[in-house]
């Protein structure tokens, strides 16, 4: 049975009232489409509620992440035949918010989040002019304003994640964040050193995901959000470069950077951390100031902040390995043994030679010319060359990767005598250079030779 289905029934054959609120009620108003259904029921147990659904569809009973230790939010999550999660919860009532079959919406609603997420939807009556308005959160809708429910400063202790929520719910939607809400905000910034990492990595990747982060970047900034969450970046702000060469600081390059590239988190958190070791290398010499090796410190920069953030390591690897080699600096001096190194450095291969536009590493050297403040082009006549003598390079090249070897690692093993181990890896990767430097090398016989050399001189007999 479909989840929604289900819920409908749960209604029709139950002492249930089901209400669909939230995100799913507010964008429909404003005709976006939004998949996440929360479910507010009264009338029945969680018990029988669950009882009943368990019969219809997979349900498992959760707690949510306990940022306020005078209350814990316990739901039922629904998933029907179509996939189609459901959170649900009984509606709640008081300051510890205890959810009851009796609890009604008008004691629900005070401790929701913001207006424009106070809507409620009879189950059975997906129309506008069915919309349970308790809190003018349609007012709110129409006027483009997020504005908390009740006292701000209460709801803010009460969850502190809606701190970051009310700034990504701002990024989504386009809306302006109440002032009374912005202030509450400044006074309870503290709350923000007791969120779970999980819940601040998902609503700052809603802002790395909007059309515009930069707006709201400097939102979270003028706040005081930025300091908290990421302390790194927000030792860019202010940190002037060599106006001959920027005519941003570093913060504002970055994020203008962010704004310019494809709206895919990779590639944004690229943008923003591309320069983060930028404030720890800073040198002034006379009327010039450099960043020497800044790209190294960065990468070290960028591995702490993703990983307190929870990101994957294949997550973190791809955006590491971005922050890196952004600063490649191609001249018509580079050999082809040069041009083969960074092919191979960045990954280029035959899935992606044809179209180096979209390889992400020249997406954010386009991207970051555009945040410059002085450039209106994103790719030069000199990167077009680059780009154009890769194309030619690998396509003359016999051998790029150890795949491509005239040898692999059983024939290497077999010859030597060598058991699979470390050393073998050690070997195709020096032949790897070699052939790099030299593609006439990639010859089994020439290959083998190169081998004997390498394991003559590491001392294996």
């Amino acid at each position: 049975m479909k989840t929604l289905t289900a819920l409908k029934k749960l209604q029709a054959e139950t002492k249930a009232e089901v209400f669909i609120v939230g995100g799913f009620v507010r964008d429909f108003l404003r005709q976006k489409t939004n998949d996440d259904l929360d479910i507010v029921i009264r009338g029945i147990t969680a018990k029988d509620a669950t009882a009943w659904l368990k019969e219809r569809g997979k349900t498992k009973t959760v707690n949510l992440s306990r940022t306020n230790e005078k209350f814990r939010v316990s739901v039922i999550l629904f998933e029907g035949e179509d996939g189609i999660e459901a959170q649900i919860s009984l509606a709640r009532k008081g300051e510890k918010q205890i959810p009851d079959k009796n609890n009604t919406l008008h004691q629900d609603v005070e401790h929701r989040d913001f207006t424009i997420n106070g809507l409620y939807l009879p189950i059975d009556r997906i129309d506008r002019n069915a919309v349970i308005d308790l809190v003018d959160g349609m007012d709110d809708i129409k006027n483009k304003v997020i504005r908390a429910i009740g006292d701000p400063d209460e709801r803010l202790v009460e969850s502190p994640v809606r701190i970051l929520r009310a700034i990504s719910l701002a990024a989504r939607t386009g809306y302006t964040v109440d002032s009374h809400l912005t202030d509450a905000i400044k006074r309870n910034i503290e709350l923000l050193y007791r969120l779970p990492a999980e819940n601040v990595r998902t609503e700052l990747d809603k802002i790395m995901l909007s059309k515009k982060p930069s707006r709201y970047f400097r939102l979270m900034n003028v706040l005081g959000i930025l300091k908290v969450i990421l302390p790194e970046v927000y030792a860019c702000v202010g940190c002037e470069q060599d106006p001959k060469y920027h005519k941003f600081d570093v913060f504002n390059h970055c994020i203008y950077t962010m704004d310019n590239i494809d709206r895919d988190l990779v590639l944004r958190y690229a943008a923003l951390l591309h320069d983060v070791g930028k404030p720890l290398t800073r040198k002034k010499i006379g009327n010039r100031i450099t960043f020497h090796k800044h790209e190294m410190v960065g990468i070290k920069i960028t591995k702490v902040i993703l990983t307190r953030l929870g990101h994957s390591n294949s997550f973190q690897k791809k955006v590491i390995n971005l922050v890196r080699h952004h600063m490649y600096h191609y001249t018509r001096d580079w050999t082809d043994a040069a041009l083969r190194r960074f092919i191979r450095k960045i990954g280029i291969d035959e899935t992606n030679v044809t179209q180096l536009d979209n390889h992400p590493l020249f997406k954010l050297r386009a991207a970051e010319r555009l945040g410059n403040g002085f450039k209106k082009e994103p790719i030069t006549n000199k990167q077009k060359d680059f780009q154009n003598r890769i194309v030619k390079v690998f396509n003359e090249s016999n051998g790029l990767e150890v795949k491509d070897l005239d040898i692999d690692g059983n024939s290497i093993m077999e010859v030597f005598r060598l058991k699979p181990g470390k050393i073998v890896g050690e070997v195709l990767n020096h032949l790897l250079s070699r052939v790099l430097e030299q593609p006439q090398l990639n010859q089994r016989v020439e290959l083998l030779k190169l081998a004997v050399e390498y394991l003559d001189e590491r001392g294996f007999e």
